[in-house]
């Protein structure tokens, strides 16, 4: 993984003699604009001149002028870029000093007419002799008035050059004005010192797995500094960010520097830890004259295996019988491709050959040293399989693979402990080791929110969603041998300029070096504040009965999982109507006690208060059948895995989107034992107290539809076979609130399930490069109806647009669809069919199904709305729980 605070570009600074107009003053006569005690540094650039600005990429045309003003006479208007990364830039190396912060703000417009477009206020610093891109802030910018970007920084190392500039990498052409550009020196920060006396990472897992953390050399400048020490007392195992990839390490053909690979190395075996080594081989930061040959075309596979072993030799040499673990190569599946792999240069050049010679070139430099092979995703059951098979092929021909690794850079949403567990148990029958190498996780689940500060309702799940994945990990204590964290602390990580710019807290320790509820939670959960669950009761749309067969009914509810140490213990679903809410629990316990229990909560009034209300009430329902409730009805029957309670539980007045304060416990008894797992008050506190319990809510429920048996022809011509269907409609918006909407209509067969929509679109675009932003339907499959907040393999994402071009998730499921795209007069129609995945579903089974419109509706390549029959999350390419039902009746 690419660390994201050290971003190599190709760049050219060179001063277009197109520059040096009337506009600018020379750089040597330009004065300095900061005060005489270096507070603050300003450019209003109300002189005429561009005030010592210049270009990039040498292309720009940098010139004062009126238009560009946000307050006196002049600002500067940029034009002239031709590649994203071109923009003004300017040399502050006077003004900034290590360790200071700095506030730095901009005033920003575009030209009339020019759509919004976003642009990035970054830091270059050259530190040692290589280049650092460190971003300050980014945001949209518009034609219709100026917008002020601002944003803080801190120079975290003395520096021997270091320059601010505005980009816009998303629009290379983006012409722009900037105006009152300010930087401002902060008051001093209190220096950072670090929690002493909580107990060590390292030590807490020391019966478990190797704790370790990746790491900058900049990081440890001072060995004796807070942030050293942060490292020295919590990791046993640590991996240099990017002092070992081949960029770094062999820049030029035959031209080795080890300067600050052997800093970082030092560090680890001067304070005792092991030191692993990342990376030898991927597609990223691998200087392009490793490919080429004089010519400048693809070098031959001789050259290349030559150039290969010789850097392998040479890195993995010098560290012989000191490095305990290679990643040999790097992120080489790709689940698009037929083959599974990457379509790398490597791969171009020398097909699957170029991963056997790595691990051998590898092996015969170090015989001693953990070879892996290391990845990300590999919770998704497509890539994992193509990584699975490739080790296994590997391995058959006696390649030495040692180990599989996990990157794991995850987001407090996703991936569900289920997908960890069923990752590391995939690959336990190849006999390797398994390392979780590059751990952190996003604080966000999409691309656009953005906040100054942590919620502290996120941060509790931040650490829920820790423990779990470690509860998992331990549970795979065999197989795991390291865990390492991609960064230490949250002022460290990759994070905040990937995906998007903005700031992220993905790491157990914040900016400041201090322990968050993320740490105590694998640490001592019982300092994690309790985090309030939610859930949906879906309306009984009919009469439920109390006898433990489960009428179609409860196929509108979701299963909701209640675990207790990585386990799943029970899952319960809920129903409700005016008068009742209805529930089963499944109970996973095959030990039978008849004083085995489930207990019921409910707070009628959501009042989270902590003594009991008159609203408040205790149900408890007994595996044995007994001691049956007044006015609380429930059957007990035995299932294969355990027990079911099925029951009716009072309720007043329930209305739709009512809240209830709710919670489930329950008690498994073994002798004098009694075992409790709750859903959501984990504290135990549940009969005193409602504050910690979960949140209800009464909702509507999924959508429901019927397809009759049929078998249409795919041709976008609407035949007879669609007559007589009952047509839903896309009136729900994810995106937006009006815009583009479809009548649908389906049939199955045996085989296949059929879709039929037509779609209203004024305006038909395919604007945008990206396929889920031109007009296009997306059919969602969840052919079992799990219900999971992720992909199964029975589950499908089918994007057709209107030109009938095609795009599925997961790839390997293209060959499941077949599709006609026809125009008509207000829009177009597309024709589909989808064969079953998995074991295909019978007569008056339900299927969960949605379907969704996407509209550029003004046709300037941005999804302008999004509507869709059920799901309103905007989850569903990857969330199954939100799908509608599509039962498949008779002819």
């Amino acid at each position: 993984m690419n660390w994201g605070l050290i971003r190599k570009r190709s760049l050219s600074l060179m001063l277009s003699a197109a520059l040096l107009g009337t506009t600018f003053m020379s750089l040597a006569a330009m004065p300095n604009r900061a005060n005489a005690e270096q507070e603050s540094l300003s450019y209003d650039f109300e002189d005429g001149t561009a005030q010592g600005w210049y270009g990039r990429g040498g292309s720009e045309v940098l010139t004062a002028a009126a238009l560009a003003a946000h307050s006196g006479v002049y600002g500067l208007q940029v034009e002239g870029r031709t590649q994203g990364w071109n923009g003004p830039q300017a040399d502050i190396t006077s003004m900034m000093k290590e360790g200071q912060p700095y506030a730095l703000s901009a005033w920003l417009r575009l030209p009339a007419g020019t759509p919004d477009a976003s642009v990035s206020m970054t830091i270059q610093r050259t530190t040692g002799g290589t280049d650092h891109y460190e971003s300050v802030t980014s945001g949209p910018v518009q034609a219709g008035g100026w917008v002020r970007l601002k944003g803080e920084y801190t120079l975290p190392a003395a520096s021997e050059k270091v320059t601010i500039y505005f980009e816009s990498s998303d629009h290379p052409t983006l012409a722009f004005y900037i105006d009152d550009i300010r930087i401002e020196r902060l008051p001093d920060s209190p220096p950072a010192a670090i929690q002493e006396d909580i107990p060590s990472l390292k030590d807490v897992f020391e019966d478990d797995f190797m704790l370790g953390s990746a790491f900058l050399v900049s990081e440890i400048a001072d060995p004796n500094g807070p942030d050293a020490k942060l490292l020295k007392k919590h990791f046993n195992s640590l991996t240099a960010g990017n002092e070992l990839k081949w960029d770094a390490t062999e820049p030029q053909e035959g031209t080795f520097d080890f300067t600050r690979a052997d800093q970082a190395f030092r560090f680890a075996v001067d304070h005792g830890m092991a030191f692993r080594g990342h990376t030898l081989v991927w597609h990223s930061q691998t200087p392009d004259w490793v490919f080429r040959g004089a010519d400048g075309n693809l070098a031959s596979k001789e050259v290349l295996l030559q150039r290969m072993k010789r850097h392998i030799d040479t890195v993995v040499g010098r560290y012989k019988g000191r490095i305990y673990a290679w990643d040999v190569v790097n992120e080489v599946i790709d689940p698009s491709q037929p083959q599974g792999l990457r379509n790398s240069l490597w791969y171009q050049i020398a097909g699957e050959e170029y991963i056997e010679k790595a691990f051998e070139y590898a092996h015969a430099a170090d015989p001693s040293a953990k070879l892996f092979i290391n990845d990300y995703n590999t919770h998704d059951p497509v890539k994992r399989q193509y990584l699975y098979d490739l080790i296994k092929r590997l391995k058959e021909k006696g390649i030495p693979v040692d180990g599989v690794g996990h990157q794991m850079h995850n987001s407090i949403q996703s991936p569900s402990p289920q997908q960890i567990d069923a990752t590391i148990g995939a690959f336990r029958d190849l006999g390797i080791e398994q390392q979780i190498t590059e751990l952190d996780m996003s604080s966000y689940t999409n691309d656009t929110d953005s906040w100054e500060t942590f919620p502290v309702d996120l941060q509790i799940r931040q650490a829920y969603q820790y423990k779990d994945t470690f509860d998992v990990f331990k549970k795979h204590k065999d197989q795991i041998t390291a865990v390492i964290f991609w960064g230490k602390d949250d002022g460290n990580t990759w994070l905040r300029t990937f995906p998007t710019v903005r700031k992220n807290w993905p790491l157990l320790f914040d900016e400041n070096l201090q322990a968050k509820y993320a740490y105590w939670a694998l640490v001592d959960p019982g300092k994690v504040p309790v985090e309030i669950g939610h859930a949906s009761a879906s309306t009984s749309a009919g009469l439920i009965n109390i006898d433990g067969r489960l009428e179609e009914a409860w196929a509108r509810g979701t299963s909701v999982p209640v675990r207790k140490n990585g386990e799943t213990k029970a899952a319960f679903t809920s129903l409700w109507d005016q008068r009742h809410l209805y529930v089963t629990i499944d109970v996973f316990d095959t030990t039978v006690n008849g004083n085995d229990a489930v207990e019921v909560y409910i707070d009628g009034n959501n009042g989270k208060t902590p003594a009991y209300e008159p609203d408040d009430k205790k149900y408890t329902f007994r595996r044995s059948g007994t001691n049956p409730h007044k006015h609380a009805d429930y059957k007990t029957i035995r299932t294969e895995g355990g027990y079911r309670i099925e029951a009716s539980i009072p309720i007043e007045n329930g209305v739709l989107g009512q809240e209830l304060g709710f919670d489930i416990r329950i008690a498994d008894r073994s002798g004098k034992d009694v075992l409790m797992s709750s859903w959501n008050d984990t504290t135990g506190s549940q009969d005193t107290d409602t504050s910690k319990f979960g949140v209800l809510k009464l909702d509507e429920g999924p959508r429901y539809v019927s397809a009759k048996q049929g078998t249409p022809v795919i041709d976008g011509t609407i035949d007879a076979a669609w007559n007589g269907m009952d047509p839903i409609r896309t009136d729900r918006y994810v995106i937006g609130s009006a815009g583009s909407t479809a009548k649908v209509r389906t049939l199955w067969d045996h085989e296949r399930l059929y879709i039929l929509a037509e779609v209203k679109d004024t305006l038909l675009s395919k604007q945008s490069g990206n396929a889920y932003e031109q007009d296009s339907i997306e059919i969602f499959v969840d052919t079992n109806n799990a219900k999971t907040d992720f992909f199964e393999p029975d589950d499908g994402q089918y994007r057709i647009n209107f030109d009938n071009e095609r795009s599925v998730n997961p790839a390997s499921l293209s060959g499941n669809l077949i599709s006609a795209a026809k125009r008509t007069e207000d829009g177009y129609v597309v024709e589909a069919s989808i064969a079953w995945t998995g074991v295909p579903p019978k007569a008056n089974e339900l299927i969960g199904f949605d379907i969704q419109v996407n509209n550029d509706e003004d046709g300037d390549g941005d999804r302008d709305s999004v509507s869709i029959w059920n799901d309103t999350s905007g989850q569903s390419y990857q969330n199954t729980s939100g799908y509608g039902l599509l039962k498949l009746g008779e002819r």
